[in-house]
């Protein structure tokens, strides 16, 4: 290569690399995994009797009332953070090396929507790759938008656009997810299974590959019907904005070394998002599209994030543990999803409704160490994952370097 000439495209030197961010990336994961259990163990479809048997001997309100003020939303608030941000740096890196950035990563998401179609389609309907993928197409129209403008984006879509809309919809009497659940009904009925009479545990939890393919056939018309409900893809695209934000602040140096700022995160965070949240918990309706959750869940995530790096010169010897498992984090997330579906499906062991919430929690415990240690071991001997280095051939056509993992 002479000089003046561009460097090749190609993902970021391992160098490149923020072990800080990595951690909190792998963080983020084993919080996701906490808050996708009680989906795989059955609680939101379980029946009273079966709520019990689930329950154990723990008390399920009380539960209930942990996960939501704990876990329901804060984690992928991180982890669609970590990816806004993630935008920002990969964008900055290609362009120093004259590569062309933006179509490298319309590429990059067109690659991660396939796998998440993938993913959705054949593997489990609670899939965010999709998500992320598409409204990663939204984010380079906001990259020439000034910090303060980005800011104001960001909080429109955060707050703004979820409260008025919820407001709007229920004046109007409007459902934004009920053609989406008809669809998934109509898709049901026309394989020949009346929607009305399944009892989901004994259906895709006790039986076998065609009630998993039924399943897995309307499941992504639930999600994102879901979805629209509580207007989540609004709130998503918000929080990948603060993370294109946070991004520049990086790149310039204000971020990690800007104690300051991490610290009115934190504190900002848990003042609007502690009480909100306990309203949430305790006050009906235990709805995602509530004002408290609408309100309290993003601040609350973002200070589990500020928390985490403001503990990270302190504990980076602990949190360093989770380092590799960030690096890895699309071969982890869906390994979490096949591991809970040979558990909990029919077309494994079949122990959705089986296991008590408690033992649940234990075996994410068991599969989240394991990660840890394979993912060590692993990269000891990679220089990414296995999904990651089939990301990056799909993108740059031919497997090089190291490059950014899933949220960076």
């Amino acid at each position: 290569m002479t000089a003046g000439e561009p460097a090749p495209a190609g993902p970021a030197p391992g160098k490149d690399r923020i072990e800080a961010l990595d951690a909190l990336r792998g963080f983020a994961l084993f919080g996701i995994l906490l808050a996708n259990l009680p989906y795989w163990a059955g609680l939101p479809f379980a029946s009273p009797e079966e709520l019990k048997a689930l329950a154990g001997r723990i008390d399920l309100q009380a539960f209930s009332a942990f996960f939501n003020f704990v876990l329901d939303g804060k984690f992928y608030t991180l982890f669609s953070l970590l990816f806004g941000l993630g935008f920002a740096l990969q964008l900055d890196r290609l362009e120093r090396r004259g590569a062309d950035g933006l179509r490298i990563f319309r590429r990059r998401m067109a690659a991660l929507l396939l796998i998440g179609c993938l993913h959705i389609f054949l593997i489990w309907d609670g899939d965010i790759l999709t998500l992320y993928a598409a409204l990663g197409f939204a984010l380079p129209l906001f990259r020439r938008t000034s910090d303060r403008a980005l800011l104001v984006w960001a909080l429109a879509f955060l707050f703004g656009v979820p409260v008025a809309g919820v407001a709007l919809c229920a004046a109007a009497g409007i459902e934004p997810g009920a053609p989406l659940f008809a669809l998934a009904s109509a898709i049901t009925a026309a394989q020949g299974i009346d929607n009305a009479k399944i009892a989901p545990i004994a259906f895709v939890g006790h039986g076998g590959w065609h009630e998993f393919v039924v399943w897995q056939s309307t499941g992504w018309a639930y999600n994102y019907g879901e979805r629209l409900d509580n207007w989540r893809i609004a709130k998503v695209l918000g929080t990948m904005l603060l993370g294109m934000l946070a991004g520049r602040y990086l790149l310039r140096g204000q971020l990690l070394e800007n104690r300051r700022l991490l610290w009115i995160v934190l504190v900002g965070g848990l003042v609007i998002g502690v009480p909100a949240n306990l309203a949430y918990a305790h006050l009906p309706p235990h709805s995602q599209a509530s004002w408290s959750s609408l309100i309290g869940t993003a601040p609350q995530g973002l200070a589990y994030g500020a928390a985490f790096l403001l503990a990270w010169p302190h504990a980076r010897a602990v949190l360093g543990l989770l380092s590799p498992v960030g690096r890895m984090a699309l071969t982890n997330y869906l390994t979490q999803s096949v591991v809970g579906d040979l558990i909990f499906y029919g077309i494994g062991l079949g122990m959705m409704g089986r296991i008590e919430i408690l033992f649940v929690y234990a075996i994410a415990l068991v599969l989240y160490a394991g990660q840890i240690l394979l993912s060590r071991w692993w990269l000891a001997r990679r220089r990414q994952g296995p999904m990651e280095a089939l990301w990056r051939r799909m993108t740059y056509g031919a497997p090089s370097g190291e490059g950014a993992p899933l949220a960076a």
